[in-house]
């Protein structure tokens, strides 16, 4: 594949689900919002486990727990879950304003 077309089609892909995002906490319940950093942490507890696991595959023996394993697999699990800090970060955003909206609208009915 060209690869300013990879370039392409992974940012009309972050861009889709960002605007997801937005559709769901836009929402007036608060939970849908929610669905997709829920699946996010999800994914990386998965990404971990599957990577201890795939290490007793191949090696046949557990994962010695040091120091360093537990330093790595913290930085991973952060890593992991850098996206999943944007989704919560357009989360906020948009209940803040729908929540300010709110707040407009009932001080409009008192005013009435």
């Amino acid at each position: 594949m060209f690869f300013p077309f990879r370039i392409l089609v992974l940012v009309l892909l972050l861009a889709a689900v960002i605007a997801l995002q937005v559709f769901l906490s836009r929402r007036k319940a608060w939970w849908p919002g929610l669905v997709l950093p829920a699946l996010e942490v999800l994914y990386s507890i998965f990404a971990i486990v599957s990577a201890i696991a795939g290490y007793y595959e191949v090696y046949g023996k557990g994962v010695p727990v040091t120091a360093s394993l537990i330093c790595d697999t913290f930085l991973a699990f952060l890593q992991c879950n850098i996206f999943t800090l944007v989704l919560l970060a357009v989360y906020f955003v948009c209940r803040r304003g729908e929540k300010r909206k709110r707040q407009l609208d009932k001080m409009n009915i008192q005013d009435l």
